[in-house]
């Protein structure tokens, strides 16, 4: 259904669909896109995305400095081919939310467009 007409899929939280599930997802995804004529490359791919910036032992999902966030979401947009990342903090709210705007979404956006560019 999302290949075929959707104009993407939300991936459900990383902890249910780890990252080494979505490249079979994500390939269903672009057959039945191509199949229906449809260039893969225009639906969104959305990752959802739980865990702890900073040392937060104990929470689940991505936990880790700024640095491990940074390197892990560049390698979910370039190798997986997640184009959106929606946090979901699993601790202390609103100081995750601050640090995912302020630092990793900025860098992110960064080395992404660095690499997709071969610079």
């Amino acid at each position: 259904m999302t290949g075929r007409s959707a104009d993407g899929w939300i991936s459900p939280l990383n902890i249910y669909v780890p990252p080494q599930q979505v490249p079979s997802r994500q390939e269903i995804i672009d057959e039945a896109a191509s199949a229906a004529g449809r260039d893969p490359r225009t639906i969104r791919r959305v990752y959802n995305v739980i865990g702890a910036i900073g040392d937060h032992g104990g929470v689940p999902g991505l936990v880790g400095d700024v640095r491990r966030w940074v390197d892990t979401l560049t390698e979910w947009a370039v190798v997986l081919g997640f184009d959106t990342f929606v946090l979901w903090p699993a601790t202390d709210p609103d100081r995750q939310v601050a640090l995912f705007a302020a630092e990793v979404v900025p860098a992110v956006r960064e080395r992404v467009a660095a690499l997709r560019s071969g610079r």
